[in-house]
């Protein structure tokens, strides 16, 4: 499928007057001389040229599968711009509300069309087991030639990405609205991230969440982003949304630059 694309001040003064005060016209002995006005000298800095909007890349989505270790077949969405990326990114879905690899659809298009790949794939339905997923989908865009690769999850995907981290080579993590463990699914048990796995990670952390998310994500965020090294931020969002359903909120366009901007200063 093929996504469109979207997407001086000048000033003067009266001069009348100060022609006729300058004209040789003569003017009669009774008549009094007007005092000559002094013009202020006005300065325009020169205005500053805004940086030039990158030019958007029409986008193409290929459907995709690929196995994890344990042989476990996953179906996924590579977008791809028309110009080959160094960073390729995997987007790691949250399990709330039934969401899927669609939840991510929207910022993957977004992204590929300023010259990141971006990987959207379906998580596995045992929960303890989503970590092989993620390395998995880090390995399938490790195929596909990118050299930098960033995982960035929502939920229970940041704790996917965040588990993962620790023995992958990635170029950075994002985590949104994520707990140490996923929570048991409906098979299998619950994916933990401890903070001795957390503090392993020197890569770039970016850690999000909503000011009033329930189930006490913000403080879990605070708690991991206190646990994790240098180089890390941490962002709280106005609201109470959580994950990928921040992007429907009115601070989506806001949550969405804040994403471009940390893949942005990995290039």
């Amino acid at each position: 499928m093929t996504v469109e694309h979207r997407r001086s001040a000048g000033w003067f003064l009266p001069m009348t007057m100060l022609a006729l005060l300058l004209s040789g016209c003569s003017t009669s002995p009774d008549t009094p001389t007007l005092p000559l006005t002094t013009i202020p000298t006005v300065t325009i800095s020169p205005t500053s040229t805004p940086a030039p909007s990158p030019t958007l890349q029409q986008v193409q989505a290929d459907d995709v599968i690929f196995l994890t270790a344990d042989e476990v077949m996953l179906s996924g969405t590579l977008f791809t711009g028309e110009e080959k990326a160094d960073i390729g990114v995997v987007l790691a879905h949250m399990g709330a509300h039934g969401a899927d690899q669609q939840s991510w659809t929207s910022f993957a298009e977004y992204i590929a069309q300023r010259g990141f790949g971006a990987l959207t794939f379906n998580f596995r339905e045992d929960r303890s087991k989503l970590d092989l997923d993620v390395r998995a989908a880090i390995g399938f865009l490790r195929d596909q030639g990118y050299q930098s690769i960033v995982c960035m999850g929502a939920s229970m995907g940041g704790t996917a990405c965040l588990k993962a981290a620790v023995d992958t080579d990635l170029a950075g993590v994002v985590v949104i609205s994520s707990l140490w463990t996923t929570g048991n699914g409906s098979i299998g048990g619950a994916l933990i991230v401890d903070r001795e796995e957390l503090a392993q990670l020197t890569l770039p952390k970016l850690f999000v969440t909503t000011e009033l998310d329930g189930h006490g994500v913000p403080a879990t965020m605070k708690a991991m982003y206190e646990a994790a090294p240098e180089p890390k931020s941490f962002e709280i969002i106005p609201g109470e949304n959580h994950g990928t359903d921040i992007f429907a909120t009115p601070q989506g366009d806001e949550f969405r630059d804040l994403l471009v901007d940390f893949l942005v200063k990995l290039r």
